[in-house]
């Protein structure tokens, strides 16, 4: 699965322009999750998705409008259960969507710290300009970054009172993982000056930046490789680990971002191991999988799995307890390992591995939805200027 900011520094690299399509608000029962988002190049081609059927399609035509003008938009899009029906889609509601046109010398190096972001496994937010109405003065000036350390790259406008507020808004949105909307008045002085109509507000939507989870395959044998390349299919960073040259290398593990030759009972000193972080072992033997699943117990793993029988684990578990382990941590390793499907071949393994990896990933009900917009009066920052 390809990314979609790595896809947007691509195409700026290439000269080439595109529009980037996040959906910031929705309600009812629709085929994508609060923080979807695709990116259409104005060859056409997508990546990502927003959805599927006839919106994916609307939306697609809405993008190339956007590449065209160069202009921002809000599109609108409400699927009732009869337009769902005649689409093929199970599904109906109403969806806005922000369309942004991706430019090849703007805002390039606030979209390559969110990229950096993303594939570091660091927390950050986004504040992005939604107004139905962005001027001229305001496209370098519409989209920020903020990192977890608080130090912030891009602008809002002026910044100021803005910024300040956007700041606040997604340190918090960064820590309780939501999505929200500011709307600031805009005084008849600022709407003159930024080449707004009297009444227009300017929306910023903020959102957090979503880490790209790492999957740490133990172990370099048949399982392990049909495990990686599913994974990394459905949106994984893979790291393979092995303490066997033969069985960890790029040669063997093309699709993995990293191998590692390393000895199992010491590699974690030298991990980054957080809660995006997914732990599976499955080493040529339990002797080898022993220390794995001892040191990932005692990290913040977001799914710690294990490949065995049970009675294998039980004798295992019991074991780790004598020596200090935690039951309790104990007790949430996925052992024996993937969902109950009746899988017999290293591919029908791996594809209940994989099932179970993408269960915990979606296992909070991941349909982010808006709180409501904040208002903030003009005289506010006006002000406090």
């Amino acid at each position: 699965m390809n990314d979609v900011f790595a896809e947007i520094l691509r195409l700026k690299q290439e000269g080439q322009r595109g529009a980037l399509c996040t959906v910031i608000s929705s309600k009812g029962s629709l085929p994508m999750s609060g923080k979807a988002k695709m990116l259409v190049g104005e060859d056409g081609t997508m990546v990502g998705t927003v959805g599927g059927g006839c919106l994916e399609a609307d939306v697609w035509a809405e993008a190339q409008r956007v590449v065209k003008r160069d202009i921002s938009k809000i599109a609108s899009f409400i699927l009732t259960e009869q337009h769902a029906g005649e689409s093929g889609l199970n599904c109906g509601g109403k969806v806005e969507i922000f369309i942004e046109p991706v430019v090849p010398d703007r805002m390039t190096a606030v979209f390559e710290e969110i990229a950096r972001i993303r594939a570091e496994g660091e927390k950050g937010a986004i504040a992005t300009v939604i107004s139905s109405r962005i001027p001229a003065a305001m496209k370098e000036k519409s989209k920020l970054v903020l990192r977890a350390d608080g130090t912030m790259l891009g602008g809002i406008g002026e910044g100021g009172f803005i910024e300040d507020c956007v700041r606040q808004k997604g340190e918090e949105v960064m820590r309780e993982d939501y999505l929200a909307v500011l709307q600031f008045e805009i005084s008849d002085e600022e709407a003159q000056r930024w080449g707004l109509e009297p009444g227009d507000t300017l929306d910023v939507f903020v959102e957090p930046i979503i880490a790209i989870p790492t999957l740490y395959l133990f172990g370099g044998g048949h399982v392990s490789l049909q495990i990686a390349k599913i994974a990394k299919m459905v949106g994984f960073k893979i790291v393979v680990i092995d303490d066997r040259p033969a069985f960890a290398n790029k040669e063997r593990f093309p699709m993995a971002d990293e191998t590692r030759v390393e000895d199992l009972y010491t590699v974690f000193e030298r991990l980054k191991i957080d809660d995006q972080s997914y732990i599976v072992a499955v080493t040529r033997g339990h002797q080898h999988d022993e220390p794995v699943i001892e040191q990932a117990i005692r990290t913040e793993a977001r799914y710690i799995g294990m490949i065995g029988s049970k009675r294998k684990i039980s004798r295992m578990w019991k074991k780790l307890i004598e020596r200090g382990a935690d039951k309790a941590r104990l007790a949430q390793v996925h052992a024996p390992i993937g969902l109950e499907i009746g899988a017999d071949t290293p591919e029908e393994i791996a594809v209940s591995i994989a099932a179970q990896l993408i269960q915990s990933r979606r296992g909070r009900k991941d349909r982010r939805r808006l709180s409501n917009y904040e208002r903030i009066p003009a005289a506010a920052h006006v002000t406090s200027a």
